[in-house]
């Protein structure tokens, strides 16, 4: 058997790093091109990847990272995935060996790490490790073509009647507010999307990469409500191009003063049409499992659950300052 190496990512890595992905999730999309988007951090956060070779074959990946949206200069994310035929062989635990020792300088004080419960051994390896369930959440998935509009007749029609634009951004682009429209109407949206930890500022510069930057970002599928009378949008849902056959759904909220409207089901049905008639076969969306007004309205649509995903934490020290006084220490 050929020895196992464990090494530090390097630029070339990242076809085999994708194939590594796709063996151990073949559920799901994952290419070159959106391992390198991913890869587009911003400047504080603190990130690292080690690649495991038997030979010359890339048969796991272990990394660590920190979350912009959720921002701690000690809190980290860790992942370690290895393909299936080369699991329990202690390849696993050598990546997390090596992501733990990388960490080191940094002085975490906690860890976070998901998996799905499908997987039973990473359950009971995270366990055993120390880590405890934070939180679970549900993807969710639509069979676009096979969707029946007609129990949902008039849901459009009424929130329009009522006085609302239901627009795309690609509808809305020659508003040179437009940009800043969707971020006022995200920061407050983002407050009620259930987290593992505490919201951290998004600049409005950064949040403009994310969205307008992604060669994923699909305008026309981008939905915000827009009451006239303000010209403010007040509700949202989004839905992004992936690198396979489905779409996937971002946030979906609405302000608060303009709930219980049907403004979200609303814009959940034009991005359904929208997949129709773009041919698209399947929609995902994922869910907290606790957060009963959006999976009421997916389960109602049709979405389907899959198997439920958890979010682990492994505490490693206790805050003794606010993040901002930790990164100025």
């Amino acid at each position: 058997m050929n020895k196992l190496n464990i090494r530090p990512f390097e630029e070339r890595d990242y076809p085999a790093i994708a194939e590594v992905y796709i063996a151990a999730w073949p559920d799901q999309a994952h290419s070159e091109a959106s391992l390198r988007e991913h890869d587009h951090h911003a400047p504080e956060v603190k990130w690292g990847r080690f690649i495991a070779e038997q030979g010359r074959e890339v048969v796991g990946v272990g990394e660590y990272t920190q979350f912009e949206g959720m921002y701690h200069p000690r809190k980290f994310g860790v992942w370690v995935t290895v393909k299936p035929a080369f699991r329990s062989r202690g390849i696993g635990k050598a990546l997390y060996q090596q992501v733990m020792e990388a960490l080191k300088p940094h002085d975490p004080i906690s860890i976070l790490s998901s998996t799905r419960e499908d997987q039973p051994q990473a359950i009971a390896w995270l366990e055993k490790l120390g880590f405890v369930e934070k939180m679970k959440y549900w993807e969710s998935r639509l069979d676009v073509q096979n969707f029946d509009f007609a129990p949902w007749a008039g849901k459009i029609e009424a929130v329009e009647a009522a006085g609302f634009q239901l627009k795309s951004l690609k509808e809305l682009e020659a508003d040179p507010q437009h940009r800043q429209k969707l971020y006022d109407l995200w920061l407050e949206a983002r407050l009620d999307v259930p987290r593992p930890g505490e919201l951290s500022e998004v600049s409005f510069e950064n949040y403009c990469k994310w969205v307008f930057e992604s060669s994923y970002y699909l305008p026309e599928g981008h939905f915000v409500a827009v009451d006239p009378r303000t010209e403010q949008y007040v509700a949202l849902s989004t839905l992004w191009k992936t690198d396979g056959d489905y779409l996937q759904t971002g946030l979906t909220g609405t302000r608060r003063a303009y709930r219980r409207k049907g403004l979200a089901l609303a814009l959940k049905l034009k991005g359904i049409q929208l997949a129709q008639t773009m041919g698209i076969r399947e929609i995902r969306t994922g869910n907290e499992s606790n957060n009963r007004a959006m999976l009421a309205i997916n389960e109602a649509l049709g979405f389907v659950k899959q198997p439920i995903w958890t979010d682990y934490v492994l505490a490693l020290g206790e805050e003794t300052s606010s993040p901002a006084e930790q990164e100025l220490s």
